[in-house]
C-alpha cells in the first residue's frame, strides 16, 4: 500500500517512518512536514494517488481541513490520525465524526501499526479503489496563424475554471509565438518550457510554484518563444502525464505547424479544435491540416470551430465552409472586433455578456466534466454511524483504535 504522511511533528515523524519501514506491506510515498493547504494538499494528493493517509492531530482545526479534502475529492481513501499521546474520551468522538476509523499513538511498535496495515487492507479489498480518470486534454489548433484560436482556448479556459468552477490547466503550446502571457498579464510566472526542462525532478511543490493564475485558472504561458533545442517527447510526456492527474480538464493552445512537439500533443488530445475563419486562404490551410491528420490517423477527433462568422456578410454559406474545410462546423463564433480588443487590453477573457462570450461558453459547457466524473465518485455503501466502530478493549485505547 501506498501512503503519504503529514506529521510536522519532526521526532513523531522519524518515529512514525521508522516503524513504518519495517512493514513491507506499506511504502511512504511523500512526507509532508507541516499541514498544506487544502488546494496543494489536493494536488498532492491527485498526483501521488494515495492507498491511505497519515495526518498528525495536533493541529485538530488543520487536521480536519486536510480530512474534508479527501472526503471531498478521495473518499475512499482511509484516514490514519496520528499523535503523541491519546485521550479516548477527548479524541476518538471528534475522530467518529469525521468518519475516522483508525488512530496510533506513539511509541510506535510492529504489532501496533501492523493491526492498523491489516485492517486498512482488509477495508480497501471490502472497498476497492474505483478506477482514476485522468484530466481531459483538449487541443486548439489553428489552420493558419491570426484565426483567433488564442482568444478561443484563453476565453474557454477560463470560463471552465472561473463560471464552471472545473480544475482546470491552460497550456500555451505554441513555442514560438504563444500570446497566453501578453493576454491574460501573467507576469513573471514560469512556462511550459520551464516545466519540460525541469520534467525529472517534476512534483507537486515545484508544480505549484510554476504555474500563472488568472482567477481560478492555472496556466503555464509559452515562455521567451525561442524553445531550446533539448526539449523531448518523454519530457513532453512527463509534463502531459503530471498534468492530466492534477487537473480535470487541460486546454493546449497550439501552434499552426505539424511539428513532433504539436504531433504528440495531438495525439494525446480526447479532441482537436481546428480554427479558422470563413475566408478562402484559412479554409484551404483547414483543408490541408484535415489531409495531414487524416494520415495521422487523428482526423475523427477533430473539430471545426468557425470563428469571425459575420451574418452581415454575403461571403461564404456554412454549406460551402465545411466542403472547403472538409469538415462540418461544430461550432460557431461571431465576429466581435472592439469585444476582442477591449478584452485584450483589460487582460480578460471574453465577457459572457457579449453574442460571442455566449458563443464561448456553449462550447466550455460541452467540454466540462460530467458531475459524476468532475468529482470523484464516492462509494455507493454509506456505512451506517455504528457501522464503523466497536468498543475497543483497553488494550486497544492504549496503542491503536478502529472500527
Amino acid at each position: 500500500m501506498r501512503t503519504i504522511l503529514v506529521v510536522p511533528d519532526q521526532p513523531l515523524n522519524r518515529d512514525l517512518v521508522t516503524a513504518l519501514n519495517e512493514s513491507p506491506e506499506i511504502e511512504v510515498i511523500r512526507q509532508v512536514d507541516h499541514y498544506p493547504d487544502p488546494d496543494d494538499f489536493l494536488r498532492i494528493i491527485r498526483a501521488r494517488r494515495p492507498d491511505c493517509v497519515f495526518f498528525s492531530t495536533e493541529d485538530f482545526g488543520k487536521f480536519q481541513a486536510l480530512a474534508a479534502v479527501i472526503d471531498a475529492h478521495m473518499p475512499w481513501v482511509p484516514i490514519v490520525g496520528v499523535a503523541r499521546k491519546v485521550d479516548p474520551i477527548e479524541t476518538i468522538p471528534k475522530l467518529m465524526h469525521l468518519g475516522v476509523r483508525e488512530l496510533v499513538s506513539s511509541p510506535f511498535s510492529r504489532e501496533k501499526l501492523g493491526e492498523t496495515i491489516a485492517s486498512i487492507a482488509r477495508h480497501l479489498a471490502q472497498h476497492p479503489i474505483p478506477a482514476i480518470r485522468v484530466g481531459d486534454l483538449y487541443a486548439f489548433f489553428p489552420a493558419k496563424p491570426g484565426v483567433g484560436c488564442s482568444t478561443i482556448s484563453v476565453s474557454t479556459s477560463c470560463a471552465l475554471a472561473d463560471e464552471l468552477y472545473v480544475r482546470t490547466l491552460l497550456l500555451d503550446c505554441d513555442l514560438m509565438a504563444g500570446v497566453t502571457k501578453f493576454l491574460l498579464k501573467l507576469g513573471d510566472s514560469s512556462s511550459i518550457v520551464n516545466a519540460l526542462e525541469h520534467a525529472d525532478s517534476l512534483d507537486e511543490d515545484l508544480w505549484s510554484q510554476m504555474v500563472g493564475h488568472w482567477h481560478g485558472l492555472d496556466v503555464l504561458h509559452a515562455g521567451e518563444l525561442s524553445p531550446p533545442a533539448t526539449l523531448t517527447a518523454a519530457s513532453l510526456e512527463v509534463v502531459l502525464g503530471f498534468a492530466r492527474a492534477q487537473y480535470d480538464t487541460v486546454c493546449a493552445d497550439l501552434a499552426s505547424s505539424l511539428d513532433p512537439f504539436t504531433v504528440q500533443i495531438l495525439r494525446e488530445a480526447r479532441r482537436i479544435f481546428l480554427v479558422t475563419t470563413p475566408e478562402v486562404v484559412p479554409l484551404y490551410m483547414a483543408a490541408d491540416r484535415v489531409r495531414h491528420l487524416k494520415e495521422l490517423g487523428l482526423v475523427d477527433k477533430v473539430s471545426l470551430l468557425l470563428t469571425r462568422k459575420n451574418p452581415a456578410y454575403r461571403g461564404l454559406s456554412d454549406g460551402e465552409v465545411a466542403q472547403l474545410a472538409s469538415l462540418p462546423i461544430a461550432y460557431q463564433f461571431s465576429n466581435d472586433y472592439e469585444e476582442v480588443q477591449e478584452a485584450i487590453l483589460d487582460g480578460v477573457p471574453v465577457s459572457d455578456r457579449s453574442s460571442l462570450g455566449q458563443s464561448i461558453m456553449t462550447l466550455a459547457q460541452s467540454l466540462a466534466p460530467a458531475p459524476s466524473r468532475q468529482q470523484e465518485t464516492r462509494p455507493s455503501h454509506r456505512k451506517r454511524f455504528l457501522e464503523f466502530f466497536h468498543v475497543p478493549s483497553a488494550r486497544d485505547h492504549e496503542t491503536v483504535w478502529r472500527g
